[in-house]
């Protein structure tokens, strides 16, 4: 059996543009007004993003996101910060009791939403393996910024590339991640405190070597092939028919 989906291909938009189109389909799929929905997008001006429970006074540079064009935004998921540049963000918005992620709990919708990435990244030629769950491990992955491999997020050749993080509300999953292409390490040390750097071990030297993007090993893709590649590779493993208005695929 194929289940029906809907699928959003959104240009590059505004941080909170993004974070207010994620809740909305959310609601709308929550309503019964729209199907599950997979979304990729990007953004444009670069942000950063703060989890739900983040002051920003305590952990953003303000004036150096003013100088260097950089929005803030808080994500309706919780985790740290997280600067949005060179990426394609996905987000995965269906019904707790949805037939691809109901098998179990948090962590279970997190493997469900990996296979397909995995998958996705295969069929673009990138080996890509999950990160193994630590024994004794219960807690969600945070995907809150990419200095620590957290259960199930992924990894391609021994560092992280996506980070997602996960909210459920009214009977319905919202799960969005950043696949990165450039890492944007630098910008790290330029937009966050350093005292929320320290605080959370957010070393740029450090970050790199636990991180990276897939321009960074080396990868050649562009935006559009892994967009072709991800809903390809979702098809397959919820598996979807995706309807969709746009044409590019």
């Amino acid at each position: 059996m194929r289940y029906q989906w809907r699928l959003i291909l959104d240009p590059p938009m505004t941080g909170r543009d993004n974070m207010e189109k994620d809740l909305d389909i959310m609601a709308d799929v929550s309503s019964g007004d729209c199907p599950p929905t997979l979304r990729l997008y990007r953004w444009s001006p670069p942000a950063v993003s703060l989890g739900y429970f983040q002051d920003e006074n305590e952990v953003v540079d303000i004036g150096a996101c003013r100088e260097r064009g950089i929005d803030i935004v808080r994500r309706p998921t919780g985790g740290r910060a997280v600067i949005h540049h060179h990426e394609l963000t996905y987000s995965i918005i269906v019904p707790e009791v949805h037939p691809f992620i109901s098998s179990g709990g948090v962590m279970d919708a997190y493997r469900s939403i990996s296979r397909g990435i995995i998958t996705a990244f295969n069929l673009a030629g990138i080996l890509a393996s999950l990160t193994p769950e630590e024994k004794g491990q219960g807690g969600v992955a945070p995907g809150s910024c990419f200095d620590t491999p957290s259960a199930y997020e992924i990894q391609v050749k021994g560092k992280k590339v996506v980070g997602s993080a996960q909210l459920r509300r009214d009977g319905i999953v919202l799960q969005h991640g950043a696949i990165i292409f450039k890492l944007p390490a630098d910008l790290y040390s330029l937009v966050l405190k350093k005292d929320y750097r320290k605080a959370e071990g957010l070393k740029e030297a450090e970050l790199g070597e636990k991180a990276a993007g897939l321009h960074d090993l080396g990868y050649d893709i562009s935006y559009n092939r892994m967009t072709r590649a991800l809903v390809k590779g979702f098809s397959m493993v919820i598996p979807a028919v995706f309807a969709s208005q746009d044409r590019r695929l």
